[in-house]
């Protein structure tokens, strides 16, 4: 069950009751915006109450967002580069399709109508990080399923499947039944980290849960680097962005 929830100050708030949440959850998406899981047992007013409650902190968290994203917006002027994945752009003078793009051998064309589209808008940035983001999926198949594999072949550690999403919060999971999401976003990472990344996931095929034999089981595996990487992995977002010029 879903709701929107619109609060002064704020804005709107995707407001979900979820079987599995079992307290408040409201997240800033630098992405998807307003995100809020409640239990069952909670009303949409109390929900209200407390967005309201902690619009203070919401309202300085979009603000540092806003501010992060500003300098960094898709142009025609801008480029991407991830592995294969790359951005173009190409004008058109249709009136019908005044925004596109194709994909051919992970390079990414956008054709626009450049006096129609104004990429300042959220709905023009949101569709070209779509787009790269089926680019990036795609590329991720075929450089991250082999390095599970092997990687679960020198460890010992056996999955059951391996698929790739596009998550931003999260660079992978694994559930009880040894499956693995691994976000296509891990191509932005160098590959030393990616592994890294994917090797905290097969540890939790030994170890469900992040307890001591856990962080010790990726101690031994990681060669003792555990905590440097997860030092280093603090400094990437996983956001799409264009590069820096």
């Amino acid at each position: 069950m879903q709701r929107i929830i619109s609060v002064e100050g704020v804005g709107n708030v995707v407001v979900s009751k979820r079987h599995n949440c079992v307290q408040i959850r409201l997240t800033v998406h630098p992405e998807k915006g307003l995100q809020m899981s409640i239990p069952f047992r909670v009303s949409y007013a109390d929900a209200e109450r407390f967005i309201f409650e902690h619009r203070d902190w919401i309202y300085k968290t979009l603000q540092a967002q806003q501010q992060k994203g500003t300098t960094r917006i898709f142009t025609p002027q801008s480029h991407f580069t991830c592995r294969s994945t790359t951005l173009s752009y190409e004008t058109t003078d249709s009136q019908k399709r005044i925004l596109s793009a194709k994909i051919k051998d992970y390079a990414v064309t956008v054709t626009y109508n450049p006096d129609l589209v104004d990429f300042k808008l959220d709905t023009v940035q949101n569709f070209i990080k779509k787009v790269l983001l089926a680019s990036m999926r795609k590329e991720a198949e075929s450089i991250l399923y082999p390095r599970v594999d092997e990687i679960s072949q020198r460890t010992g550690l056996k999955f059951r499947k391996v698929s790739i999403g596009t998550a931003l919060t999260r660079w992978g999971t694994c559930s009880s039944h040894d499956e693995i999401i691994l976000s296509c976003r891990l191509l932005l990472l160098p590959d030393y980290l990616a592994d890294f990344v994917i090797l905290h996931e097969l540890c939790h095929i030994a170890e469900k849960n992040h307890g001591p034999k856990f962080h010790a089981l990726l101690e031994k595996l990681s060669g003792g680097k555990k905590d440097q990487y997860d030092r280093e992995l603090k400094g990437f977002n996983g956001r799409i962005l264009p590069d820096v010029e």
